[in-house]
């Protein structure tokens, strides 16, 4: 967004997509809180390698969002083939509700 963008900011915003608003629309307010959320905000998007989209609709199930993994793109039982992926998505979680909390 510094380099000139209109607010791309990739498939992650499937994930958490208010922080990317937050960020888009207030990093001018507050440098320091939008540095730290970028780097969260970068560090959870590595995590689209790991399955995407798939990880993406299992992430909205546990939420409650979505009723089912079922996937057209990946079959993949992305949790056992990125054996680590389950506790990413539950950090993702957890630091997706922590900034929220920080921005009000």
């Amino acid at each position: 967004m510094q380099a000139g963008s209109k607010g791309f900011s990739g498939v992650f915003t499937n994930f958490h997509p208010e922080l990317y608003v937050w960020l888009y629309h207030h990093h001018t307010k507050d440098p320091a809180l939008a540095s730290e959320l970028a780097t969260f905000l970068s560090l959870a998007a590595v995590s689209e390698t790991l399955g995407y989209p798939k990880n993406a609709k299992i992430y909205h199930q546990r939420l409650g969002t979505f009723e089912s993994e079922a996937c057209r793109v990946n079959k993949d039982n992305v949790l056992e083939k990125f054996w680590g992926l389950g506790v990413i998505l539950d950090q993702i979680r957890s630091g997706t509700e922590f900034y929220n909390n920080k921005i009000g």
